[in-house]
This record gives structure tokens, C-alpha cells and sequence, in this order.
């Protein structure tokens, strides 16, 4: 059976274009390539899906002169683009919302989603540098994304993996090297080394830690974080915040009505039960004797293998023992410049919370560091 295919062309740049011109270009010279027709029943109608398989041209812009680190965020709900030079120096940084594509129909949000991936390919022809991105088939399905919950309930209506595969296809449309990393620590790593070295927001220096990843740069703890996770004193300090904050959880539980919010809580208590278990171990493994709360701890845990995983269990337990004890607020990092700078917890520690719980300031103040 024959038919007739009735397809306008939209703009210029519409791909129906260039599929009627091979079509016509293979019935001149005989030089065909296959391509794959889908016919759909809708609504009493009958509609043609063309699919064919792009020929890239050879990739000329490469990480040579640097690259692009391109990282997701939930609110706001965009995408953090960091140029950085090929010695892994960060240059600007810029965002692009992605606030539109929340909203309409799946077909608007997909048509905005090409737009965008058109956008972030055009950007990195203008600048002549290679793009890096997550690999997101290196994470478990739940932590997609950076893991948050928040960004998976965005990610609902619209899938990150989806722009991601986007700019995949524009960029080797465009020539240019598209460079896929392990995405794993990125977040904390970015928030606890650049933010405050560079007064940068966490979502950019998540991409920042991306791009380096992408030139092949491996971050190490730098020397005051490294000292400061053998500090037995910082250690046992933020064990007792999070003593402290599992304490009031118990009571808010006990006291709270609401199923929905009572299990949202003890959500919160399961996950500071683990950062705490975490701290303990780390506790123990710096030779601190063992007190009551440490003996729950499970002296069985399977032991950190290869320098990678340890480094990586050291930025863990450095952004645990950080949050509750030197930050008022996971949005503002600025005290970990002191700390980072000058090893200086105490004095962020009383920025962010003047007491230790139960004993008071003196606790605090009878530590000291050159």
C-alpha cells in the first residue's frame, strides 16, 4: 500500500529537510542508507515516524583548551555551567534555568529541552572548549541526579538523563568532545574545598570539581581537613551535636501528631543515626578510647579498600562532622574558609552554635591551634 506523506518544514533548521535531500540525493546516485518508518494510529488517523542515524563529523574541539563542567540543581531548578582552562584554573561561571521545563505539555518540555541542549553545545563552539557531564549510569537509580529528593521530584515531569542525552547528540552533531565522569562526591566535594576558597555557590563548585574530574584531576583533602579528621577534640565535639540533635528529634517525635510529619522526622533520625555511626568509626579509627555510645558502633564493617575509596570516606566524614558542629546553614559555607584556611573549627564552631551541648562554652575554649 502507498501513501502520501504530508510533513511541513518548521524552520530552517528542521531535520525533515535534510532527510527529503538525502532521500533525493540516494535516488540520483543510488547511494542509500536505511532508515526506519513507525506508523501510529491516533484518533482515526494515521501518522508516519521517520528515524535515521546520524553521520557525525570527526571531533575538532577537544579538551585541549579547556573544558565545560555542566552539573544539574534543584532550586532553583537549573543547569551550573563552569569554564575552566585546560591546567584546571576555573575561568566564569554562568547559569541556565530550567525553570520552563516544569511547565506544558511533554511536548513543550520537549522542544525546550533540545532549545537548551542547543544553547550549552552553542556556548561551548563559541568558547572552542569540550564539554564534561555525569555519567549517571555510574549511580543507583535512587540517587540520580546529585541524590536529593528534592531534584527527584522535579525530575518527575522531566528527566535530567533525558537534556543530558540531548547534548550528547548537538555536541557530536557539532564536533565537539563530550567527556562522561563519575559523578559520585562531586556536591561534597565542591561545597567543602572551592565554595570557600573561591566565595562561589555550592551548584557551582559542583561543577567546577565536574570539570576538573573531566581534565583528569583528582581532589585531595587539603592539609587542615586532613588534620582536622585526626583532631580527636573536633571529632568528639561533633559526635555530641549529633547526640544533642538525635535527642530533640526523639522528643519532637514523641510529640508530634501529624503521621506525615511524625515519619518525615524519624526520616531525619534514621539519617543522623547514620552520619553518627559514621563519626564513631571515625572516632575509633583515630585512636580515641571508646565511650558508651561508641560501643553500637559494628566493628565488623567491611574495611575502605584502595586510596580512591579511602579519600572518598574522608570527604564523607569531613562534610558530616561539619554540618552540624561550623555551619549555621547548608547553604552558606563561608565559616569552612577559616577552617580550611587556618584549621580554625573552634572559631567557626562558635559562630555556628556557642556552646557545646550540655557543657557550655569552656569546652570550646580550651582548645587552641597555632
Amino acid at each position: 500500500m502507498w501513501a502520501t506523506v504530508i510533513r511541513s518544514a518548521k524552520r530552517k533548521t528542521d531535520k525533515w529537510i535534510g532527510f527529503i535531500s538525502s532521500i533525493e540525493h540516494a535516488e540520483k546516485t543510488g547511494d542509500w542508507s536505511p532508515y526506519t518508518v513507525r506508523l501510529k494510529l491516533r484518533n482515526g488517523k494515521i501518522y508516519a515516524q521517520f528515524s535515521k542515524e546520524d553521520k557525525f563529523p570527526e571531533v575538532a574541539i577537544t579538551k585541549d583548551n579547556g573544558v565545560i563542567g555542566i552539573d544539574i540543581n534543584a532550586y532553583p531548578f537549573h543547569l551550573a555551567l563552569v569554564h575552566t582552562t585546560k591546567d584546571g584554573n576555573l575561568e566564569e561561571y554562568k547559569r541556565i534555568s530550567l525553570d520552563k521545563l516544569l511547565e506544558g505539555s511533554s511536548e513543550k518540555r520537549e522542544y525546550l529541552s533540545w532549545q537548551t541542549a542547543h544553547q550549552v553545545v552553542g556556548i561551548a563552539k563559541r568558547e572552542g572548549k569540550a564539554l564534561v557531564v555525569e555519567n549517571l549510569e555510574k549511580l543507583p537509580k535512587s540517587k540520580r541526579g546529585d541524590g536529593l529528593p528534592k531534584l527527584r521530584q522535579k525530575l518527575q515531569k522531566w528527566i535530567y538523563k533525558a537534556l543530558l542525552q540531548k547534548i550528547e547528540i548537538v555536541a557530536k552533531r557539532n564536533g565537539i568532545q563530550l567527556i562522561k565522569i563519575n559523578p559520585a562526591y562531586t556536591s561534597i566535594i565542591g561545597k567543602l574545598k572551592y565554595v570557600p576558597l573561591y566565595n562561589i555557590d555550592k551548584d557551582t563548585a559542583g561543577a567546577y570539581v565536574i570539570a576538573r574530574r573531566g581534565l583528569g584531576f583528582k581532589e585531595r583533602l587539603p592539609k587542615n581537613y586532613r588534620k582536622l579528621l585526626e583532631n580527636k577534640e573536633f571529632l568528639s565535639y561533633s559526635v555530641a551535636r549529633f547526640e544533642d540533635r538525635i535527642a530533640k528529634l526523639r522528643k519532637e517525635i514523641g510529640e508530634e501528631k501529624n503521621e506525615y510529619k511524625r515519619n518525615k522526622l524519624r526520616s531525619d533520625l534514621r539519617r543522623l543515626k547514620g552520619e553518627l555511626k559514621l563519626l564513631l568509626r571515625s572516632l575509633l579509627d583515630s585512636g580515641e578510647s571508646e565511650s558508651a555510645a561508641q560501643q553500637t558502633v559494628n566493628r565488623e564493617m567491611e574495611r575502605v579498600r584502595g586510596s580512591t575509596q579511602v579519600e572518598q570516606k574522608s570527604w564523607q566524614v569531613l562534610s558530616v562532622a561539619l554540618a552540624l558542629s561550623c555551619l549555621e546553614s547548608l547553604r552558606d559555607f563561608s565559616p569552612l574558609k577559616r577552617v580550611i584556611l587556618a584549621r580554625d573549627w573552634v572559631g567557626a564552631a562558635n559562630k555556628a552554635s556557642p556552646s557545646l551541648p550540655g557543657q557550655g562554652t569552656s569546652v570550646l575554649n580550651m582548645y587552641s591551634f597555632v
